[in-house]
């Protein structure tokens, strides 16, 4: 028998291109559906097939997903200009990629949907966040991977479907938590939430958790949160972070009204520059609704997954990759 075939959107991304690794080591076949204009920096001289497709594209969709086995389709906006973007990108782009899956053909047996934990919003008076809770999402993005992850289980009756709500995903290739370790290079700590609690994730681990997810059937018609840790916070993070940075740093809380004229102005060079803000309102949003904690207990009970990569191993691991590239 011929080993299983993997369709991949946003392959060419920070975490769609550690689940193509995980994938080819655990022998599946790969094709990417990239943008013309993607980088391949993460893909190149790995044995992938790609096809060069934009999401808007349906005769080109159909035709990559054809005889698929597995579709993890993880392409998607996390950042944008305006509400509409994410909404563009995210529910528009999603609706066409379960378009394209009705027709893969009967070899079909998962589609897995890279959802998040802006989802479901926030905790709730401190607690984790379960599957089980209403989603509460405070920014657009969130409320376009919810409704980008309805419209996915819309179609619960006629594809295998399942969705993995990570929560922030950190690793080597990352550009985002790349920030903090710049930034404590300059001997700066940042905590932009005192006593705020979040999860995380490894994007290695979360590659793992996606497998298992396409792999095993009981994962059909289900949400997973993937974390590890559950819960840490800005000051164990820094501390952990600084040691592998093997650095010191200064702690700094940017006031409110900081943060807020640092999102006014991200968003003015935005307008000028047509390249989405690093902070805008909607992040502060974010930022200011609450703890971001969520429990991967499911995942853990009904699919077995285990995490491989601790907090302050996977910290260390990401800073040295970084010092490796040229990053930091």
């Amino acid at each position: 028998m011929s080993a299983p075939l993997a369709v991949v959107t946003g392959a060419t991304g920070f975490v769609g291109s550690h689940i193509v690794d995980e994938l080819l080591r655990r022998g599946a076949r790969v094709r990417c559906i990239v943008r013309r204009t993607s980088s391949m920096r993460w893909l190149e001289g790995k044995p992938i097939e790609t096809v060069v497709a934009s999401l808007d594209d349906t005769a080109k969709l159909a035709a990559a997903v054809e005889g698929a086995d597995w579709i993890v389709h993880a392409a998607g906006l996390t950042s944008a200009r305006r509400p509409s973007e994410f909404h563009e990108a995210n529910v528009v782009g999603t609706e066409r990629m379960i378009r394209a899956a009705l027709t893969a053909g009967s070899t079909l047996r998962r589609f897995l949907f890279i959802s998040s934990q802006a989802a479901s919003g926030p905790s709730r008076d401190g607690m984790a966040v379960t599957e089980a809770h209403p989603p509460r999402p405070v920014s657009a993005y969130g409320e376009s991977k919810l409704r980008a992850e309805e419209l996915v289980f819309q179609m619960r009756g006629r594809l295998p479907v399942c969705s993995i709500r990570p929560p922030g995903v950190y690793g080597p290739r990352d550009e985002s938590f790349l920030k903090v370790f710049v930034a404590l290079k300059r001997h700066v700590q940042p905590v932009l939430r005192a006593g705020g609690k979040f999860s995380l994730v490894h994007a290695e681990d979360l590659a793992r958790a996606c497998c298992l997810a396409l792999e095993d059937d009981r994962a059909i018609g289900e949400i997973f949160f993937v974390c590890e840790p559950d819960a840490t916070d800005y000051e164990t993070m820094g501390r952990l972070a600084k040691r592998a940075m093997g650095t010191w740093a200064v702690r700094f809380e940017p006031p409110g009204w900081l943060l807020t004229v640092g999102a006014l102005a991200g968003e003015a060079v935005a307008a000028l520059t047509a390249r989405p803000a690093f902070l805008s309102r909607q992040k502060i949003r974010e930022i200011t609704a609450g703890d971001w904690i969520c429990t991967s207990g499911k995942i853990r009970s009904r699919l077995g997954w285990t995490p491989q990569i601790p907090l302050e191993a996977g910290l260390a691991g990401t800073a040295a990759w970084y010092r490796e590239a040229g990053w930091v």
